[in-house]
């Protein structure tokens, strides 16, 4: 069915897309998996992609744009790599929201493994001008973290509780014969995991960057010494229809029903999407200029319910 945006175009509606998830396409798969960031190589302005998705609630303060127009570009040469490019806006209870960008170097494909080149790294701001790296978290921290539901508090220290599973008491010998039985003894609780805000973020963040960052089929190719770069010839010529964009799980075609919204704009002559999912996440192609870009705009939580919105 047919969701109609209420900040969108009057000529735009989001259609619903999606296919049984064991249709994934192979070569969709490695486009994206070439990309690791989609609008890094293509559109060196991530302030083009905030006038792109203005519409869908994508704003910042002026004065955070103004810095920002100024400290991304800092930010890229002061670390050396190709692009320092903004990512999304994650909300808090406090009001003191995160600015997050991203550092974006590349990467090769060795052997048709893809490897990021150094520098790819993750940093948040408070004002879009001083800019914080986010340290990679470890797998067991990562589902930890999962167990969180609440929203961010604005504090990067602020220090998370999650209870541990109540370990398991080994079964005890049948007494013997005229021996009265030993009471049940209680397993004690552990301490619970101490998880920082700082983490949690960087959870949420890999969480949606892994499930929804999508790039245009054929947008990128490896040159002859295994670099990732853009293709020169590259044009999408089927703007309006979710098989010509990828993610990690495949084209949009092919993905869980309800999951993706695809609107076209036939007068602008471009493509918004957006992620039920994780609601706040949309991405855009111009088939003018021939752009994309993707952003994420909410509190990073993951919308449990995407089977009873179908």
């Amino acid at each position: 069915w047919n969701f109609a945006d209420s900040s969108a175009s009057p000529r735009s509606t989001f259609s619903r897309v999606g296919a049984p998830r064991d249709q994934l396409c192979g070569k969709a798969r490695f486009v994206f998996q070439s990309v690791i960031m989609t609008a890094g190589e293509m559109n060196q302005n991530p302030l083009l992609t905030l006038d792109a998705l203005g519409a869908c609630g994508c704003v910042l303060p002026t004065e955070v744009q103004a810095a920002m127009d100024v400290s991304l570009t800092l930010k890229a040469r002061e670390l050396g790599v190709r692009a320092f490019l903004f990512w999304g806006r994650l909300c808090t209870e406090s009001g003191a929201d995160y600015y997050v960008a991203r550092a974006h170097n590349g990467a090769k494909d060795l052997d048709g493994a893809i490897v990021p080149n150094p520098g790819n790294k993750f940093y948040y701001s408070r004002d879009g001008v001083n800019w914080l790296d986010l340290e990679p978290v470890s797998s067991e921290t990562t589902a930890r973290a999962l167990k969180i539901t609440c929203w961010l508090t604005g504090d990067p220290a602020h220090v998370f509780h999650v209870a541990q599973p109540v370990p398991e008491l080994e079964p005890k010998p049948e007494p013997v014969e005229g021996e009265e039985p030993t009471p049940d003894e209680e397993a004690e609780p552990l301490p619970p995991w101490e998880i920082t805000e700082a983490e949690y973020m960087m959870c949420r963040i890999n969480a949606i960057h892994g499930s929804c960052d999508l790039a245009p089929e054929g947008m990128f190719i490896t040159d002859p010494h295994g670099n990732i770069s853009v293709n020169p010839m590259f044009c999408v010529e089927r703007p309006d229809q979710p098989s010509a964009y990828a993610t990690s799980c495949g084209s949009l075609a092919n993905a869980a029903p309800g999951k993706w919204g695809v609107a076209f704009d036939t007068f602008k002559r471009q493509t918004t999407i957006r992620n039920f999912e994780y609601p706040g996440f949309f991405a855009y192609y111009s088939h003018v200029s021939n752009t994309v870009g993707n952003l994420y705009f909410g509190d990073g939580l993951r919308n449990a319910d995407l089977a009873f919105t179908v």
